[in-house]
C-alpha cells in the first residue's frame, strides 16, 4: 500500500511506538475494560505495522476482518455501559474507538482491492507469456475503486479532526498538571488518528 521505503518506516515508528504506550499503560493500571481495550490497540498497531509492509500486509485477512469487527462490537458495549474510565477519555472516546475498530475492519477487507489499484513507484503487473517479468502499472488499468477512495477520503477527514482534537487535549491537560499518563494516553490517541488518516490517504 505504501510505495517509498521513508514513509513506511515513519509509519512503523508511529504505531511501534504508540502499541508500545498501549502495552505499558495495559500493564501499569486500569480496570479490566481498560486493560482489555489497551490489548486490543496493541493488536490494532501491529496490524497497523503489517499494512506497511507489502511482504506481511495481507496475512490472515479474513482472521482479522472478523477481530477488528468483534473489536468494533467490543467498544460499543464500553459505549453503552461506560465500562471505561474518565483517564480514558469515557463514552465519547469509546465511540470513537468503535469508528477505529471498524475502520481497521474495513481496511483489511478491501485491502486487495485497494492494492489492485496501485500506482506509482513499485505497483507493477505479470508480462503474459513472459513468467518472472513484470512492467509498471498506470492509468486507468491501476485505478482504485471509487467507492474505496470515497471511504478512504471520509475516514481520512474523521481521524484527522480526531487527532487534531486528541493533540489539543494532551496540551491542556499537560498545562493543567494532570495525571502524566493520562495526558500521554490522549496524545498517543491523536497520534495513533493520524497515523491512520496517512494510512487511509494511501488508500484512496
Amino acid at each position: 500500500m505504501i510505495t517509498a521505503d521513508g514513509l513506511r518506516w515513519i509509519v512503523t515508528a508511529v504505531f511501534v511506538l504508540t502499541g508500545a504506550f498501549c502495552a505499558y499503560r495495559c500493564l501499569r493500571q486500569g480496570t479490566a475494560a481498560e486493560r482489555t481495550g489497551d490489548v486490543l490497540h496493541v493488536v490494532m498497531c501491529g496490524a497497523m505495522v503489517a499494512m506497511a509492509w507489502p511482504a506481511t500486509m495481507s496475512v490472515a485477512r479474513w482472521p482479522q476482518t472478523v477481530f477488528f469487527a468483534v473489536a468494533a462490537v467490543w467498544f460499543v458495549g464500553v459505549a453503552v455501559t461506560g465500562a471505561s474510565h474518565a483517564d480514558h477519555g469515557g463514552r465519547r472516546v469509546a465511540v470513537y474507538h468503535v469508528v477505529m475498530m471498524a475502520a481497521m475492519a474495513w481496511m483489511v477487507f478491501v485491502m486487495p482491492r485497494a492494492m489492485g489499484g496501485m500506482t506509482g513507484p513499485g505497483a507493477t503487473m505479470d508480462m503474459p507469456g513472459h513468467p518472472g517479468m513484470a512492467m509498471p502499472m498506470s492509468g486507468a488499468a491501476g485505478s482504485t475503486p471509487a467507492d474505496v477512495t470515497t471511504v478512504a477520503l471520509v475516514l481520512v477527514v474523521v481521524f484527522v479532526v480526531a487527532g487534531l482534537v486528541f493533540l489539543a487535549r494532551a496540551i491542556d491537560e499537560a498545562r493543567a498538571s494532570r495525571p502524566p499518563l493520562r495526558s500521554l494516553g490522549s496524545g498517543t490517541d491523536g497520534v495513533m488518528a493520524l497515523g491512520m488518516g496517512l494510512m487511509l490517504l494511501t488508500m484512496a
